[in-house]
């Protein structure tokens, strides 16, 4: 799998545009993510979902249930891959919807199986922001971010 893909969840979320991915090598980052979620600076670092085979840290100690079924049960490399998607393990959820992306994954994945992996990472920062802020961008408008 390449570097790209090795930072795109199965479920279809961006780790290279995640802060905690990031704190990884921003020091500053890291101190800044630490008090917001009661962590001590050093825990304030994430390898990202697939570099930490689905059990990323603030998301808790199990192993994520999409990227078990996805690439332990049905050896697949994305979620869109498997015959049942979409399914209800990526439905839009409204818990922490305003600290992770979560409702983004169905977009993110018809991105990837449309136009490839990279397509995504190209475009990630952006929509990170865009989240975030709230902005939708319209139909042939590029994003004000």
């Amino acid at each position: 799998m390449a570097e790209v893909e090795e930072l795109v969840a199965p479920c279809g979320l961006y780790c290279g545009a995640c802060p905690l991915y990031k704190a990884q090598t921003d020091r500053a980052l890291a101190e800044k993510l630490a008090p917001r979620l009661g962590l001590p600076v050093e825990a304030c670092a994430c390898l990202g979902c697939r570099g930490q085979k689905g059990r990323v840290r603030v998301m808790g100690e199990q192993i994520c249930e999409t990227y078990d079924c996805c690439v332990n049960e049905k050896g697949l490399d994305f979620c869109y891959q498997c015959p049942d998607f979409p399914c209800s393990k990526l439905a839009p959820c409204a818990d922490r919807a305003a600290e992770i992306p979560h409702n983004t994954k169905i977009y993110n994945l018809l991105l990837i199986q449309k136009n490839g992996v990279d397509s995504l990472a190209e475009v990630a920062d952006n929509l990170w922001r865009q989240y975030f802020r709230g902005k939708k961008i319209r139909a042939g408008a590029e994003p004000r971010l």
